[in-house]
């Protein structure tokens, strides 16, 4: 009996199955048989599949070839394969070039800044995906310029310029404003109309509401909203129920969450559940979980690390948490390391810490106390 041919569009239906079972191997192959027949998109999808695989020097030659014939959507992946293999510059550059890409400029900048980290070329993007009125563009200007101290009422501004349109990020974010101002009742307003917005379940808003209610004492509220958040699989859901519970004393139920945040590699785990082992005289425990939260670039922990540290009489280990705490910006490690250099008889290296604990934006008073 002869084979039969299979139709274009079959060919694609059965790729694009495969391909959504993680079968990329399979899909691969349907992909590179429909490019070669020149179905519109099939060497794009082919390249991703390669990408998948990582297969990255193939694929960049699969992706470089569709974009070359005009699949505009190649870009999209070439894009991340040159961010992956440490070419972001080449990456945000093949940004700057697309042409009708709804964001193209918007990509281009959030390459510059995250992967490459050049802030005045991404702010130069920034400004030309809001110019372009590329979807996002306000929230994501905003959110780049929130990470700058001195440039918050900006980032304000642009948050409501884009809850105006009624984005359902910036009205998160203007949710986040106000509880970083200690206004809860502010807060709840936004954070709402968030929900609301965002039409779907899964939203961040969902925690900064249940933390505004807790912070209002509407603890039946913020119990709801955090389970409501693990029900939904939010990320982070477990490790901030997990701080919510610890503060009410429900240590049993907050070390389960803990340890579910962990398994999930929730952002902050390691770190809040090592504070909660410190804070249940399980120091021994605490030590590996407070390490890897430095591992995973937390600089919170150095800190406590220090503090058993010295407990335990490992000055220069102690020393060394306090030198990293200090270059993080933790103002109250200068004067934990003052009382440890004067407690080992180095009083006389604690006026060298003035300048820093200026830096940190310690108050004259503050300093004279160091100091005197």
């Amino acid at each position: 009996m002869e084979k039969m041919d299979v139709g274009g569009d079959d060919l694609l239906s059965r790729a694009e199955q495969l391909a959504e079972a993680e079968n990329y191997q399979e899909a691969a192959a349907l992909y590179a048989e429909a490019a070669a027949q020149g179905m519109p998109g099939a060497a794009t999808a082919y390249g991703a599949m390669l990408f998948y695989l990582d297969e990255g020097e193939a694929a960049e030659r699969v992706l470089r070839e569709a974009l070359a014939r005009g699949e505009e959507e190649a870009r999209d992946w070439l894009s991340d394969l040159l961010v992956e293999t440490g070419r972001a510059a080449e990456a945000a550059q093949l940004m700057e070039q697309a042409i009708g890409h709804e964001v193209g400029a918007l990509r281009a900048a959030t390459i510059w800044a995250d992967a490459v980290g050049d802030r005045e070329r991404a702010e130069e993007w920034y400004r030309k995906a809001v110019e372009r009125g590329e979807p996002g563009a306000l929230n994501d200007f905003g959110t780049f310029l929130s990470d700058d101290d001195s440039r918050q009422d900006e980032a304000e501004q642009l948050f409501r310029q884009a809850a105006e349109q009624g984005d359902a990020l910036a009205l998160s974010n203007l949710g986040s404003v106000e509880l970083d101002r200690g206004a809860p009742e502010a807060a709840v307003d936004w954070l709402r109309r968030s929900l609301e917005a965002a039409d779907r379940t899964g939203s961040t808003a969902l925690l900064k509401l249940a933390a505004a209610e807790a912070q209002m004492g509407n603890n039946d509220a913020a119990r709801e909203l955090y389970d409501r958040a693990v029900d939904e699989g939010l990320a982070d859901a477990h490790v901030e129920r997990a701080v919510f519970l610890m503060g009410k004393g429900e240590d049993e139920a907050a070390e389960t969450d803990f340890q579910a945040a962990v398994v999930n590699n929730e952002e902050g785990a390691h770190y809040y559940y090592g504070e909660f082992l410190v804070h249940k005289n399980r120091v021994g425990e605490a030590v590996g979980h407070l390490d890897q939260a430095v591992a995973d670039g937390s600089d919170a922990a150095h800190e406590t690390l220090a503090k058993i540290y010295l407990e335990r009489g490992a000055i220069k280990a102690a020393e060394e948490h306090l030198k990293e705490s200090i270059a993080a910006g933790w103002l109250s490690a200068v004067f934990a390391y003052a009382g440890m250099l004067r407690s080992e008889g180095r009083g006389d290296e604690v006026a060298a810490l003035a300048s820093e604990a200026e830096r940190l934006g310690a108050t004259p008073d503050q300093i004279a106390g160091l100091t005197g």
